[in-house]
């Protein structure tokens, strides 16, 4: 007489032995098997080697120049944007009408009567400005 197939503990589908899954559920078996333990060996002192660099040189190298090459876009564009806003931030400022200064006291006044009169700025009235600009950046990277 054969003993019996076991059953899958999820299933309940008879298996063999020798299946690492159940033909019907797909649970995995082999982790049910009853494994023999072997008796230790007696251990002896190693020695470990130093442990190498997990990459070749050429490699560590490409990786070193893309990470710079990033870096640097990267920076370019950061660098592009503040002086674009700079330059924006200075021509709201130079059509911006300026604000009321305080009344001049005495020395001013009598400075500001020998100088001769100031020209008329058409644009004093000017409130806004709207500019569009447009970068377009195209790298090219060739083997």
């Amino acid at each position: 007489m054969t003993p019996p197939l076991p059953a899958c503990p999820d299933c309940t589908a008879a298996y063999e032995p020798t299946d690492n899954y159940c033909r019907q559920c797909g649970m995995y078996l082999a982790a049910l098997r009853e494994v023999a333990v072997a008796p230790a060996a007696p251990q002896t002192p190693q020695r470990y080697e130093r442990e190498r660099a997990a990459l070749p040189a050429p490699v560590k190298k490409a990786v070193t120049a893309v990470a710079i090459g990033t870096a640097l876009q990267v920076g370019m564009s950061l660098t592009g944007k503040y002086l674009a806003r700079q330059a924006a931030k200075g021509a709201v400022s130079a059509v911006r009408p300026k604000a009321k200064r305080p009344r001049p006291n005495a020395r001013q006044q009598a400075a500001n009567e020998a100088a001769p009169a100031a020209i008329d700025d058409p644009y004093a009235d000017a409130a806004a400005v709207s500019e569009t600009v447009v970068i377009r950046r195209v790298w090219i990277r060739r083997p």
